[in-house]
């Protein structure tokens, strides 16, 4: 372990001591360790890794910009910063809005320590739903229809990094998997759900029910009145890349 990755352990430890995971006794400095480790396991350098354990320090701590840059640099600083809301005051839906379009603007460092902070919660997730079902989502501030919005937006504006950024691939299909059931969503799937959202007919949400995606048809609905409108079409094309797939009639 180098003495920038130890000295950023210290700190991340001693800042978040006292403070858990959401609804659990589980110490909440488990988390930015699991995030360092991913990202030392996707070969990242020693400032992204100490970036991963500093990464909610700014958001949900004591610790200020100007004491995270004086102590690790201004690199580790810039990569903190972007795995950082900017605004916690503003409502929950315009501060993942925010995050999911700030996307585009990250560098392959920024959305690598990004990605497996997500990676972590979703796989965190999976696990608390394993044992405790649907009382899971209750833990957060949005249920499972507004989170399974966020994170497929994620999935989506990432989609591209795929190369660049080797975790993208892992968060990808454990998203689908937790809130689709499957680990990754073919194009007959996907054409099903759109031919769904123009036409939904007793025969197609059979076809869903078979395909094992009605449940994640009907929050899709349910969301797209919140994010994208009435339309549910639009946040399904939102959703997988604006993909133009043809149904059958």
């Amino acid at each position: 372990m180098s003495e920038l990755i130890e000295k950023a352990l210290q700190f991340a430890a001693v800042k978040h001591e006292g403070h858990h995971r959401k609804g659990t006794l589980i110490p909440y400095i488990t988390h930015p360790v699991c995030v360092a480790f991913l990202l030392k396991e996707a070969k990242a350098s020693e400032e992204v890794i100490a970036a991963g354990l500093l990464h909610d320090t700014i958001e949900d701590t004591s610790a200020t910009e100007a004491e995270v840059g004086e102590q690790f640099g201004d690199e580790v600083l810039r990569l903190v910063q972007a795995a950082s809301e900017p605004d916690k005051t503003l409502p929950w839906e315009e501060r993942k809005r925010h995050t999911v379009e700030d996307l585009k603007n990250r560098s392959a460092d920024e959305l690598a320590l990004i990605t497996a902070d997500k990676l972590h919660n979703v796989r965190s997730i999976e696990l608390d739903a394993q044992v405790i079902g649907g009382d899971a989502w209750l833990r957060f501030n949005r249920g499972k229809r507004d989170q399974s919005w966020y994170y497929m937006s994620i999935v989506n504006r990432l989609k591209n990094h795929k190369k660049d950024v080797p975790l993208v691939k892992d968060l990808s299909k454990t998203v689908y998997g937790l809130f689709t059931g499957k680990k990754k969503l073919k194009k007959k799937d996907i054409a099903l759900l759109i031919g769904y959202a123009g036409d939904p007919s007793e025969e197609k949400r059979q076809e869903l029910e078979e395909a094992g995606l009605l449940r994640f048809a009907d929050e899709v609905a349910e969301s797209a009145a919140i994010y994208s409108g009435p339309n549910e079409i639009i946040l399904l094309r939102e959703l997988f890349g604006g993909r133009q797939c043809r149904t059958r009639s």
